[in-house]
């Protein structure tokens, strides 16, 4: 990468001979300027609207070279000399870093981002966010020459070209999930529980925006890739290795998970002994059950749910301390997993005591009064996790309502639904710190597991996310796909969301098996058959039941069920060896477990090739070989780079193995399961 100062008002920065920033009075680098902004939020879904007030473009002041290790120092203005901003770019072998000013508001959204320690900051420490609003582009290739991936958990097709996405954390919103297409939720294009303010170009670079606020990245164009952030990030990085290494610190998988499948179960201590013998007699790897209502139920329109006071429920699953022993000894290591997840409903007992000692987060125009949300037909409250005390507080029932308990992992759900017009005990405005609430809540659960010295043996995973959120979670999951083979909102909708999470460098993804959500639909057994082979060759396979069970297949509904899975999970449980190597490898080549190949079709590891099947009533599959020659797993028949269409009826799913693979023999014993 090469700095070029043309003259006192112009230069560029190339990659490759070619530029990619360019700055001259004509064609301004930066556009600075005020927006009125609104977050309009409802069950998580955001309608975000920013209509401008100003916009000026920034004219070179001066460009003074601080080193000769092509360090530089831009002075900027505006026309109006109301914005003067000192930038510098720095140059080294790793690519490109641009620092803005910083502020006491950056600092800490820095040190939530990127520090061991979150600085300390109250409700009088005053917020001198610039509140400022920056457009910023970078030079495109045509489209045909030019690829975008990454930026999160998107569920789109790969190339993010001609989209426009918002780099806002919020439920995800899909065609299927409101049937009256309610306007009033109906929020922009391409949103998404996990978020990341970063993309890889097929040119060679990472770029990576570092920063909370809401970001619009606009890759519609054919000659530009548009940014606007309404607020200024305090770094923007282009980089020929990923983003910083702060980036790149991973937490290791306890090695129970590789041990076969964990079954989602509900309804109390008889039902999981009922499910565990059943599944075990058909000679299922059982690594765990995972029990949502583990804290009590609610019945609701939209289906089962949890009440959410996170303590364990005596009634509803009587004995459960000594049946987590138990079931532990009686069926080879089985776990028990819960859930709990950064709220807090009304009814409950946490909330009287979070309320009593000021741990919620209050409304804006109000000191004290509590601010309640409507998370579809019961109330909760959000603990202040920017406050120390609530955080500590929380990290204790976390410690005491599960650690102590005996369980072993859960999925900590949720962080998309702090709203804006909040106060925090921060004091910095809750559109800067939305962003930052997955990364916090991570940070607690993974405190809580760190202080009970158990970070080798308790998973949590979850489906929230933004920049550097695996400093703290090693496992996430895609969220609330559709029980259907829905390309938009399924099957399909799940694995792309795995392989653009995967470019974002998360090691570590799946789904639910089966998916989740269904109002209208029920799972089929072929949904449910066909999602279970692709998460056989995963990291983790894990099933839920869904949001209305009664109306889903389920793992037990029959002997066919029964049989497959059974037969899946020991074919899971029969790759560990392989798995503990893929993770090792991940972890040491900052790279994902799941490597994308074309559209759907992946890698798990480096010598497994997977191209499931998303459709419905199928029994052949078309598949594209790469480089190399690939072992069919269920036949031995050997192919070499094409495309070919592949025998794959339900049980025997395309998938492949590098022919000079070390792990031949494994794989070879795969076609006698």
């Amino acid at each position: 990468m090469e700095f070029r100062v043309q003259s006192s008002n112009t230069f560029s920065i190339c990659l490759h001979g070619q530029p990619i920033i360019l700055h001259r009075p004509e064609q301004p680098l930066f556009y600075i300027g005020t927006c009125q902004s609104s977050y309009d939020m409802r069950l998580g879904h955001f309608v975000i609207k920013h209509e401008i007030e100003t916009k000026t473009s920034l004219q070179i002041q001066s460009i003074k070279e601080i080193n000769p290790l092509q360090v530089y120092e831009i002075s900027f203005i505006d026309e109006n000399k109301s914005y003067n901003l000192q930038i510098k770019f720095i140059i080294d072998v790793n690519g490109l870093q641009i620092e803005f000013p910083r502020t006491s508001t950056s600092n800490y959204i820095r040190s939530v981002i990127e520090s061991e320690e979150i600085l300390e900051r109250d409700e009088y420490t005053f917020d001198d966010s610039s509140q400022i609003n920056l457009w910023f582009s970078l030079e495109a290739f045509p489209f045909n020459r030019e690829s975008v991936r990454g930026c999160g958990l998107q569920f789109a097709d790969g190339d993010l070209r001609r989209k426009i996405l918002s780099i806002w954390v919020s439920e995800w919103y899909h065609n299927e999930l409101y049937p009256n297409n309610d306007k009033h939720i109906h929020p922009s294009e391409h949103t998404t529980y996990h978020p990341q303010p970063m993309f890889q170009s097929s040119r060679g670079y990472t770029f990576c925006a570092y920063g909370s606020a809401y970001a619009q990245f606009d890759f519609s164009g054919e000659n530009f890739h548009r940014f606007h952030f309404s607020d200024i990030p305090y770094r923007l990085e282009l980089s020929f290795v990923g983003p910083s290494p702060t980036s790149r610190v991973y937490l290791p998988l306890p090695e129970w998970l590789h041990d076969g499948i964990i079954l989602s179960v509900q309804g109390g201590t008889d039902i999981i002994d009922q499910k565990l013998r059943k599944m075990h007699q058909c000679k299922t790897r059982i690594a765990g059950i995972w029990a949502q209502d583990w804290c009590g139920k609610r019945i609701t329109s939209f289906g089962k749910r949890v009440f959410w006071n996170w303590k364990w429920d005596e009634n509803w699953y009587p004995n459960l301390t000594e049946k987590i022993i138990e079931w532990k000894q009686n069926y080879n290591g089985c776990r028990f997993l819960a859930y709990i997840n950064p709220y807090i409903a009304v009814d409950g007992s946490l909330f009287e005591q979070a309320n009593q000692n000021d741990f919620l987060v209050k409304r804006y125009d109000s000191k004290k009064t509590v601010y309640l949300i409507d998370f579809g037909e019961f109330n909760g409250a959000i603990v202040d996790l920017t406050n120390p005390q609530a955080f500590e507080w929380y990290k204790n029932v976390i410690r005491t309502n599960l650690i102590d308990l005996g369980i072993s992992g859960w999925m900590a759900d949720f962080g998309e639904y702090l709203p804006c017009d909040v106060r925090l005990h921060v004091n910095i405005s809750g559109a800067l710190i939305h962003n930052l609430w997955p990364i916090l809540w991570a940070r607690c659960n993974y405190e809580a597991i760190r202080d009970a010295g158990k970070l080798d043996q308790i998973i949590f995973f979850m489906r929230s996310g933004y920049l550097n959120v695996q400093r703290f979670c090693p496992l996430f999951w895609t969220g609330d796909q559709s029980v259907s083979f829905s390309s938009d909102a399924g099957l399909a909708a799940g694995i792309r969301s795995c392989l653009s999470l995967s470019l974002s460098n998360v090691l570590s993804i799946h789904t639910d098996i089966g998916g989740y959500f269904g109002r209208t639909i029920g799972r089929t057994r072929e949904v449910l058959l066909r999602w279970c082979e692709m998460a056989t060759f995963n990291i983790v396979m894990r099933t839920h039941e869904g949001n209305r069970p009664c109306s889903n297949a389920q793992f037990d509904n029959d002997e066919i069920c029964l049989a497959f899975f059974a037969r899946m999970s020991r074919i899971h449980a029969h790759l560990k060896p392989y798995s503990r190597q893929v993770v090792q490898k991940a972890y040491e080549q900052n790279k994902s477990c799941l490597i994308p190949h074309i559209e759907l079709q992946y890698f798990f590891g480096p010598d497994l090739l997977i191209a499931p099947v998303v459709k419905s009533e199928v029994d052949k599959w078309k598949v594209s070989m790469p480089d190399g020659e690939w072992v069919h797993i269920w036949t031995n028949k050997i192919y070499d780079k094409n495309q070919y269409e592949i025998d794959a009826p339900i049980g025997k799913p395309p998938v492949f193995y590098r022919s000079t693979s070390e792990w031949k023999s494994l794989f070879e014993q795969l076609q006698y399961f």
